[in-house]
């Protein structure tokens, strides 16, 4: 052996070849004058697809279950760093196609209908987002994030408006509270939604953007958007930004809209409550807005002593905000017989479950016979519907292409990863399209990892 630990004659070891099409030169921060028309050309096909797909209720009924991830993957396999990846991750396509090709033929052999190919569709569309946005020029990539903050404002503004004027449109009346629904029909996916999108702007607005938007205007933007996922009385979107917030980065970031959302928001569901009042969700979501534009370093002060008993004041609203007359919200003991049903289920089919997403008869709250649900926890629904085989097949495929995305992971990964693994626990939101295509598009578009951060072994296609 030689000093170096390597056989005399053998050959070293090779460079560690990186899962990138470049080097990430993404603006340090957004300047609309360095935003051409080219940018905007490269980038109008991907936030055409990704407008109108959330539009379309999120892709979540026939035929759009099947149109969208096509149109995707197509709009995908037009980028040529996107076409070089596949080529050299051969066993990470292969993934994709096997875990793909896993559940729909379960669909077909247990005669399931088309509608249980939406979780399918979801993560296909999350792959084709990713190398679509991947494939575009740095400042294409920032025109398609400063769209999805556009998209998650305007969806904010357009459902608050709509809950507080009682219309039909993007709400659902849930016992006592008129909920915001949003485009994607569902509050939950709505909610996560929004969540997403709202996680997007710390990329469009970094930590150390010293612009007079970024200073100004962040805070109020986030602000609008989280007052927006509490309107959506989302436990899933809840849930998962509370986990998100574990990450520093996020923390920074967030804070001062967590401070002045957690200051509005309780009125605002105050004011959504027995069917709504139009002026107390106006004063809640104004107050919010008004405290977003106090400066940053005072809204952390204040944070530091309001904003504990007031998001306390959120959760506990969100908890009760559904019972008829008092008390934790009744969908809980739902949920709970909903899981016990699904427990049944799998233990009636274990190894490979009783095809795509089936629906779980459960007991009402008097203890009658009720309605057919799905199961509200993404991984058990998963369970249920191809068992424990298909489910370790599933888990496998997801750690390959992962572990081949490892090295040009975008700064946003894991808390985006994060934040929807925890919504999936607690809610159905794992099963549209569009939202797919909305993480898929984040994380693709987001600031990647420098190359000087990488390895030096490391060699960048």
């Amino acid at each position: 052996m030689s000093a170096g630990g390597v056989r005399a004659g053998a050959k070293p070891p090779g460079p560690r070849r990186a899962a990138t099409a470049a080097p990430d030169k993404s603006l340090p921060h957004l300047d609309v004058s360095d935003i051409g028309a080219d940018a905007i050309g490269f980038a109008a096909p991907l936030i055409t697809l990704l407008a109108i797909g959330t539009l379309r209720k999120g892709g979540f009924f026939r035929p759009d279950i099947v149109v969208l991830p096509i149109v995707a993957v197509a709009l995908a396999a037009s980028a040529a760093p996107a076409r070089r990846w596949l080529r050299t991750n051969p066993v990470a396509s292969a993934a994709v196609v096997l875990a793909t090709g896993w559940w729909l033929i379960a669909a077909i052999q247990s005669r399931h209908g088309v509608e249980s190919w939406r979780l399918p569709a979801t993560w296909m569309c999350a792959v084709a987002g990713y190398g679509a946005a991947r494939g575009l020029p740095p400042a294409a990539r920032r025109v398609m994030v400063l769209s999805v903050a556009v998209l998650g404002c305007a969806i904010t503004v357009a459902g608050l408006t709509l809950v507080g004027v009682h219309a039909d449109t993007w709400t659902w009346l849930d016992e006592r509270s008129l909920r915001l629904a949003g485009p994607l029909t569902y509050p939950s996916a709505t909610g996560l939604f929004l969540a997403v999108a709202l996680l997007a702007t710390i990329d469009l607005w970094p930590d150390d953007d010293s612009s007079i938007t970024g200073r100004r205007w962040a805070p109020v933007v986030r602000t609008l958007m989280l007052v927006g996922v509490v309107a959506t009385d989302s436990r899933g979107a809840v849930l998962g930004l509370a986990v998100a917030l574990c990450f520093p980065r996020v923390r920074r970031a967030l804070l001062p809209a967590v401070v002045a959302a957690g200051l509005g928001a309780p009125i605002v569901l105050l004011g959504q409550r027995d069917g709504g009042r139009p002026a107390i969700i106006a004063a809640g979501a104004l107050l919010a807005l008004a405290i977003a534009f106090v400066p940053n370093g005072v809204l952390r002060g204040l944070g530091r002593i309001v904003a504990v008993p007031a998001i306390g004041l959120v959760g506990w609203l969100l908890l009760t905000q559904h019972h008829a007359v008092s008390g934790l919200d009744a969908s809980w003991a739902e949920r709970g017989h909903i899981l016990r049903g699904a427990v049944d289920v799998l233990r009636l089919h274990p190894l490979f479950g009783s095809g795509p997403d089936p629906t779980v008869a459960a007991k009402t709250l008097n203890g009658q016979p009720g309605i057919a649900y799905f199961v509200h926890n993404e991984p058990l629904e998963i369970l249920v519907s191809i068992g424990v085989v298909g489910a370790a097949v599933l888990v496998v495929c997801a750690v390959i292409v992962l572990k081949a995305l490892r090295l040009s992971r975008s700064q946003l990964a894991a808390p985006v990863l994060a934040m929807v693994g925890a919504a999936g626990l607690v809610d159905f939101v794992w099963h549209f399209p569009a939202f797919g295509l909305l993480c898929g598009v984040v994380l693709g578009a987001a600031r990647h990892r420098d190359v000087a951060q990488l390895p030096p072994d490391t060699v960048v296609e």
